[in-house]
């Protein structure tokens, strides 16, 4: 799922507007007709390098390659590939049902019901478009790997004798494993780089604690949305007994201890091998705050409750 948190920075809402004192002073059951006048138009003026539409706009066609937009709240919408249908993209949202169907609209719809809407930064597209191609080019390079080593086989079949290594010298074996390994290398850091480039397809509380934690030296545990889209961080017990005490909180139940300082956690467990917390994404970016108070030479935290 795509976060639409920084999509949606400094794009006039539909909530906002209604509280304008222009929409106030008309009659209660012309403030939604208003309000959205009134974000058309300031989308239109502020945003005067993005399209944006309302009810009665024609359409854009095809040639215009529209293939997202921002509706009136903010939220992402993408069309479905050779149809008039758009789909919802669905926010980061821990009360969403897992498997519940998006909501879709054809265009006149969804600009009836959610419009006004606008096209998303220039920049969206074009880190999108980078990450799909470096996914495609991975996919390419695993199945040249795969077709030149293994040959052509069936996932979940027995891979021929002989096409691993079995029968190579060992001189061999080892240079063929080194040119898996250097490939395979080389196919994960471009898939890190665009991922950390396309800043706009981030997760903004996730990548700010998997940088705040990195800024204490904690930079192999990293932040990630849970399945019911909290915000999950796996600890060693070494990074999980440092965190409590560069926090100076108790490490021995880390997820219940993170409440004494008033980080909201919906859960979590610490066992002998690994300790993971799941955060509120408030919880999340107070502990990002808590994080940067923290001094990074050593010394003794300071009182971290807020």
């Amino acid at each position: 799922m795509f976060n639409t948190t920084r999509l949606s920075d400094g794009l006039p809402i539909l909530e906002e507007a209604m509280q304008h004192l222009e929409v106030q002073a008309l009659p209660p059951g012309q403030h939604e007709t208003a309000a959205r006048s009134l974000v058309a138009r300031q989308r239109r003026e502020q945003l005067t390098d993005r399209r944006t539409w309302d009810a009665g706009d024609p359409a854009p066609t095809k040639n215009e390659w529209v293939r997202a937009v921002l509706d009136q709240s903010g939220a992402l919408w993408r069309s479905i590939p050779g149809s008039d249908v758009w789909r919802e993209v669905p926010r980061m949202d821990p009360g969403r049902t897992p498997g519940a169907p998006l909501e879709t609209f054809v265009w006149s719809e969804l600009l009836e019901e959610l419009g006004p809407v606008t096209e998303p930064p220039a920049a969206w597209s074009r880190q999108r478009g980078e990450v799909v191609e470096v996914l495609r080019g991975a996919v390419v390079e695993l199945d040249d790997l795969l077709f030149h080593t293994v040959g052509a086989y069936m996932v979940g079949t027995e891979i021929p004798d002989g096409r691993m290594g079995e029968h190579e010298d060992d001189d061999d074996l080892l240079d063929h494993a080194t040119m898996w390994a250097d490939r395979l290398e080389n196919a994960v850091e471009k898939l890190r780089a665009a991922a950390s480039a396309a800043t706009l397809l981030h997760d903004e509380v996730v990548t700010d604690l998997t940088q705040a934690l990195a800024c204490v030296g904690l930079g192999d545990s990293h932040a990630k949305r849970g399945p019911n889209g909290e915000v999950s961080v796996h600890l060693s017990p070494e990074n999980a007994n440092r965190l409590g005490g560069r926090l100076g909180i108790s490490t021995d139940v880390l997820p219940m201890s993170l409440r004494d300082v008033g980080v909201k956690t919906v859960g979590g467990y610490s066992a002998a091998h690994s300790t993971t917390v799941h955060l509120t994404d408030d919880g999340g970016r107070l502990l990002v705050k808590l994080l940067h108070r923290v001094p990074s030479d050593g010394s003794e935290p300071e009182q971290l409750a807020p």
